[in-house]
């Protein structure tokens, strides 16, 4: 076996697939950081963790009524606020998954891309390899990463490339890893 050769493989796979993703996140900066993850606050004048307590013993009939009024407007504030806040955290979650599509869609597509070339174009075994260990590694890692994007076009990238993964092995299965007698 040709050390040199896999050294020279396992440096293109160590830097090919982080720079595929940090790529996505340049090309598709929104969502990335700390714009990932929704962060809600609340926007009402009023908003109290806590409803007034009841259990007081020298309460009139009319002072634990209006403690009761003010309990259930409190509560019904607070479940307004809840469910405005809810609704905006999925029309956000639902926005970020259509975004992380387009994210998935473009690596997968670089992938494939990176795949034919490495197929096509002339290049030495060890780069040819790594490319396509590199392609392989990537697909697999965007396609965990971005797994609940849900997104169409990025599936059927994702099936073609697995088709020229499998033309790929076949074209190249005598000298893929024939490295034992070459230099």
């Amino acid at each position: 076996m040709n050390w040199t050769k896999l050294l020279y493989v396992l440096i293109l796979v160590l830097l090919y697939i982080p720079m595929v993703f940090l790529g996505a996140n340049v090309v598709f900066p929104k969502y990335t950081g700390n714009d990932g993850n929704y962060y809600s606050y609340p926007v009402a004048p009023y908003y109290a963790p806590y409803t007034i307590p009841t259990a007081t013993q020298n309460m009139s009939v009319e002072e634990k009524a209006k403690i009761e009024e003010l309990n259930k407007r409190i509560t019904d504030e607070q479940k307004r606020i809840n469910d405005e806040n809810n609704a905006k955290q999925k029309a956000w979650e639902a926005e970020k998954q259509a975004y992380e599509g387009m994210k998935y869609r473009f690596v997968a597509a670089f992938n494939l891309l990176i795949l034919i070339i490495a197929l096509f174009i002339t290049m030495q075994d060890s780069v040819i390899m790594g490319l396509f260990l590199s392609s392989v590694g990537s697909t697999f890692a965007a396609t965990i990463r971005y797994f609940d994007s849900r997104n169409k076009i990025a599936f059927v990238i994702l099936v073609v490339t697995f088709f020229f993964m499998i033309y790929f092995i076949n074209k190249k299965k005598d000298t893929f890893m024939d490295w034992k007698t070459k230099g």
